[in-house]
């Protein structure tokens, strides 16, 4: 038996070694080794308090935050590997300063892998080095938005303080040009309390990116750090509340054998938004706090208003979003025993109209008929009971006229003073600004 084991044992081993190497080629063929890259896998930096203990700050450059591992494996390990098998740290204990560097450790979750087997590029992460500080800004809240339908923004307040401590690199801190509260309150209808993010521009109004922003540390005024740079904002939305009335009151004594007949305020009402309780306390009116004074008053006297001025004794007051608060109060005085009526000019008869003509009236709106008559029949006196005409013969030819007004009166009733009225003639195709009631 011994003898059959070890004749030719020359060839046998031959034999082994050939299929040894046989078996490495088919291997090698089936399983071949190679390099292959897993690109941008991010850094961790660890330690990050052995700098800023020294109330220093860094900052990342060149992008070498993220990187490429080189693995040289065979591919029956390499398709086990993804960019997520590898770990890469940075350890600032381990900071050179003289080359502004921090060398790279790269492990691998996939046993087979060892660290010969790998390279990372780069080798080190470039950091920028320099001092931290920390300031004060002033920051307000921007609203954007128009609210629902009948309300307005009534105020807007930040919870968080109107002043905020921003801590970082002092390049980037010195910067800083505006810090806001972006707010967009589009049809909102209710008052709301809730966070919104911080939006802070350089000197130049250029908004800073996510990478320096990640740099900064946001604190309210007492070192309380704002979480997701996000600040508080309390917002009350206003209704509006429609046609309030003016009110006005005069002062002084007009002159002897005179007296105020009427107060008439143009606009007569205004749009206001405020709270509810804001206008109850108005008494659902506005008087205007202005002073007209009419004292030795002949004739009628015009006031001009600026209804901003009234409503700064309400600070939860404010007129409704672009209308103007312009207004005037005409205060009426008339010889005692008369009394002035105002008289539509759309009431007006024409007679003799012209034809083919256009006829634009001044005043366009109403013509003031001065009446005498005893106090009760002037009490009851309305422009219904005045007939007024004009006589338009002579208005044959484009241009303008100062015509007579004929006044007729109640019995008891006599006219105080001549009235007339300014006629421009046009010609037909251009449009008339007021329509006429006419009598053939």
């Amino acid at each position: 038996m011994k003898h059959k084991l070890t004749h030719n044992l020359g060839l046998k081993l031959l034999s082994v070694l050939v299929a040894c190497l046989i078996w490495l080629i088919v291997a090698d063929n089936n399983d071949p080794e190679d390099t292959q890259i897993y690109r941008n896998i991010p850094v961790t930096i660890v330690n990050q308090d052995t700098i800023t203990n020294a109330n220093k700050t860094f900052t990342v450059v060149d992008g070498t935050d993220r990187v490429n591992v080189y693995v040289t494996a065979r591919r029956s390990v390499r398709t086990r590997l993804s960019a997520s098998s590898f770990t890469v740290k940075a350890d600032l204990e381990n900071y050179n300063e003289a080359i502004g560097s921090v060398p790279l450790e790269v492990s691998c979750g996939e046993f087979a892998v060892t660290q010969e087997d790998m390279r990372i590029q780069p080798a080190s992460l470039k950091i920028s080095m320099e001092d931290k500080i920390e300031e004060s800004f002033g920051i307000v809240a921007t609203v954007s938005g128009k609210a629902a339908r009948g309300y307005e923004l009534g105020k807007v307040s930040l919870l968080t303080g109107d002043t905020i401590r921003i801590a970082g690199p002092q390049s980037l801190i010195n910067i800083i040009g505006k810090v806001t509260v972006p707010v967009d309150i589009t049809a909102k209808s209710g008052d709301s309390t809730q966070t919104y993010a911080i939006r802070i521009e350089d000197k130049n109004g250029s908004v800073l990116t996510d990478g320096q922003m990640a740099q900064l540390e946001l604190k309210n005024i007492d070192g309380v750090v704002l979480q997701e740079n996000k600040a508080e904002v309390a917002v009350e939305i206003w209704e509006v509340y429609e046609e309030i009335p003016l009110a006005a009151t005069v002062t002084g004594t007009p002159a002897e054998g005179y007296e105020v007949t009427g107060i008439t305020i143009s606009p007569r009402t205004v749009n206001l938004t405020a709270p509810k309780e804001a206008i109850e306390e108005l008494g659902n009116r506005l008087m205007l706090s202005d002073t007209f004074d009419i004292s030795g008053a002949s004739d009628n006297r015009d006031f001009a208003v600026d209804l901003n001025d009234t409503l700064a004794q309400y600070p939860d007051v404010r007129l409704e979003a672009d209308v103007s608060a312009a207004a005037t109060v005409s205060v009426r005085v008339d010889v005692v025993g008369s009394r002035t009526i105002d008289f539509p000019v759309s009431e007006l008869v024409l007679k003799n109209t012209p034809v083919g003509k256009s006829l634009i009236f001044s005043p366009t709106d109403k013509l003031a008929v001065n009446v005498r008559a005893a106090d009760e029949e002037l009490d009851a006196l309305g422009y219904e009971d005045i007939h007024a005409e004009i006589d338009l013969t002579e208005c044959s030819q484009n241009g303008d006229y100062t015509l007579p007004v004929k006044i007729t009166l109640p019995d008891g009733c006599e006219l105080g003073s001549e009235v007339s009225i300014v006629v421009n003639v046009e010609d037909e195709e251009q449009e008339a600004e007021l329509e006429i009631r006419t009598e053939e």
